[in-house]
Parts: structure tokens; sequence; C-alpha cells
């Protein structure tokens, strides 16, 4: 579990190894990356979403272990994050791989960008120990800005074909390309190029930025792109990638939609048959709506957010992990104020895990769901996201 004081979590981003399973694994202070081969055997997926073909396992200490110390000082350096993937305090990881290939990533000062790169100006990076981000979604974000008259995070959407956009979260996929495709994209190919090129842009810029690959796969994606170990293979893939060109500075965001995380076991929809593992993601992502009936997928009962993101913060802290809403939002009702003011004490309530919120200021993207009224319309909505922003002692823009 991870503690409500964020201070005591001093590594961020994934699994914390005991001194044992770091020896067992063959690496220090990394995971393992496996062979991306197309059979899905290969990565041992299952439904929970664990990897590899080997396994090691060890137990986060009280206060959080630097895995420098759990793996030896010579590993410490070898990339500029303390402990890339750390679990909480008193959580149990586990990593799986053979250990033969890895990323290393080392311990540097609590997190911060390694020598030389530095946040852009006025960008604030998404942390634990800090302040949340809190900010806008683009195609409405300078309605937001406009409307409540303050700065605010910028979340946008992009492909690898397209140039990299500058916002503290990123969310790119390789459009309608097949799964299996992406998974298999090698050196010399279009695509791995065009991921290459974005990881060193992001490498090159500095500062903390999350990035998501491919969201809601759970969604109409999962009818045309692929399968759940389809998807799992390729943002393993696409990380790899990243970890190669020695992009240390992102965040590795698992964006879904949270009705995964309340969805039947059964269903194909289900969230943890979607998680590429704790090896691979350094935050749990999703997008939050309160329906009112208003889309084709939503519910029709007003909720406020806390029914909604509740289950999405308790599968983060099961997995140790930090926690994000990429997108949230309410249907346009008399009580939206009030919606967000809630969700604002929900947020404060939750700072231990949560690192990021982005209001939905704009139209559905969805043909289904144009119905919804998102964007914000009135001064108290507004003054009610303001309210977030000029929080300084909980929020960041």
């Amino acid at each position: 579990m991870l503690t409500s004081s964020r201070g005591s979590r001093t590594v961020r981003n994934g699994l914390v190894l005991g001194a044992a399973a770091a020896a067992a694994i063959g690496l220090t202070g990394c995971k393992a990356v496996p062979s991306f081969n197309l059979d899905s055997s290969t990565f041992g997926v299952q439904a929970s979403g664990t990897s590899g073909s080997g396994g090691a396992s060890g137990v986060a200490s009280q206060g959080g272990s630097d895995l420098g110390a759990a793996a030896g000082s010579a590993a410490a350096g070898a990339a500029g994050f303390a402990g890339h993937k750390a679990m909480g305090t008193g959580s149990t990881g586990s990593a799986k791989g053979s250990g033969s290939t890895g990323s290393a990533k080392g311990s540097g000062a609590g997190g911060q960008p390694t020598s030389g790169q530095t946040p852009l100006p006025g960008s604030a990076a998404p942390r634990a120990g800090g302040p949340m981000l809190i900010g806008s979604v683009a195609g409405g974000y300078q309605q937001a800005l406009a409307g409540t008259g303050v700065q605010l995070a910028n979340h946008t959407y992009s492909f690898f074909s397209g140039k990299v956009p500058q916002a503290q979260m990123l969310t790119v996929s390789a459009g309608g390309t097949p799964w299996r495709q992406v998974a298999a994209a090698g050196p010399g190919s279009t695509l791995y190029n065009q991921i290459v090129s974005w990881a060193q842009t992001i490498k090159a810029r500095g500062g903390k930025v999350m990035v998501a690959y491919n969201h809601e796969p759970e969604g109409h994606d999962r009818l045309t792109l692929g399968s759940p170990a389809d998807f799992i293979a390729a943002y393993r893939h696409v990380e790899t990638i990243f970890d190669q060109q020695g992009a240390t500075n992102v965040m590795w965001t698992w964006q879904m939609t949270a009705y995964a995380f309340s969805a039947n076991p059964s269903s194909d929809q289900y969230a943890a048959r979607w998680y590429p593992g704790d090896q691979w993601v350094d935050n749990v992502g999703a997008d939050a709506y309160n329906w009112m009936g208003c889309g084709s997928s939503g519910g029709n009962q007003y909720r406020e957010l806390q029914q909604i993101g509740d289950p999405v913060l308790a599968f983060a802290r099961a997995h140790g992990k930090l926690a994000s809403f990429p997108e949230f939002a309410s249907h346009a009702n008399a009580n939206r104020p009030q919606w967000l003011a809630n969700a604002h004490q929900y947020f404060v309530k939750n700072e231990d895990v949560l690192t990021a919120a982005f209001y939905f200021n704009r139209p559905p993207t969805v043909a289904a769901n144009a119905a919804c009224k998102w964007g914000l319309t009135n001064s108290a909505e507004f003054a009610a996201l303001r309210a977030m922003a000029q929080d300084t002692a909980h929020f960041a823009v």
C-alpha cells in the first residue's frame, strides 16, 4: 500500500526490488525487456497482465527502498531516475523476465531529470511528493484558459507520424496500425523510426513528461486493432524503444476508461486483461465521466467523481502505482459547479497517489456520444476549475 505521506515515497515509477530479487533477475536497478515475438506465450500474458519467462520478486521496505541500495551502487547512476518503476511503501513487487537484456534504471536524485535536462520554462513536472497537475485536454484547452483566466496544464493527443507537441501529458498512437504490426516494428521501418524520433525529442526536452500509448484500448480499438495480448506487446515494444534511446524522463501512463476498472472480470473490457505489467507502468490513468445517460456507453445515473474513480485508485494502490485522470468531465447539469468542487476535494483526499487530472473541456470525439456536453459554459463552472489551479498547496499547472 502507498502511505498517506507523499514525501515518504522516495522512489518512483514501478518496482522496488529487494537485493535478493535484484540478484535473481540478473539486472541492477532495471526491468527485463523480453523479445517481442508475436506469440503471446512469449510474454507470459495472462488475464492479470503479468509478463515474462522467468521471475523474481522483492518486498519494498518501510519508507520505500532505493533500487541503487537494493541492487548495488554500480547501477545507481546508470539512468537519471531513482528506481524507475518503483512501488510504494510496504508493497510487494515482482519482476519477470530472463534478465538477459534490460534497460537499466539507476537511482538519481529523487527522480529528478538527468544532468543537463531541465524542465521547460513555466512547465511543472508531474511527481509524487508535490502538487498534482491540474489542467485541460487539447481541443478545449484554449477555452479553458480563457474561461478560468489562469494557467493550466495541457494534455494533447497525437500520432507517431506527427510532431511531438509541447505539453505535460502526451497521448500517442500509431493510428489504425494493428498492434501486432506495432509490436513487430523493427529498426529501419518507418514506424520504428518515428517512435525513435519521438523518444529522442522528449529526451532532449528534459523534464518529466507523462506519456500514454494508445489510450482506451479496451474501447472500440479492441474490435479493430487486436487483442489484449497484442496491445500489451505493442505497449512494451514502444516503451522499450524509448528506453533504448535513453528517454528516462518519461512517466509511462497506462490510459484506460474508468469503466474498465469496475467491469465484470469476465468482460473483455476488464482493466486487468489489458495491464502491461508492473514493470511497464508508472502511472495508472483512467478517463472518468459522469455520463448521466448522454452517451452510448455511459450510465444513466448522476455519479460523483469519487464513485467513478475509487476502483481506479484501488487498482493503482494494489499495484503500488501512481494514478491520474487524463480525462475527466461531467455532462452539463445545474449541479456541475458542485460536482467540480467535490472533485477538488476528492483529489486533495487522494493526493498521496494522484499525479494529474485534465478536464475534458471540449465536444465529444465519438459520434455516438454527440449528445454529451462536456465543455464548461458558465462562470460558476470555470470558477470551480480555477479554484483548483489556484490551490497551490495541492495543485500545479
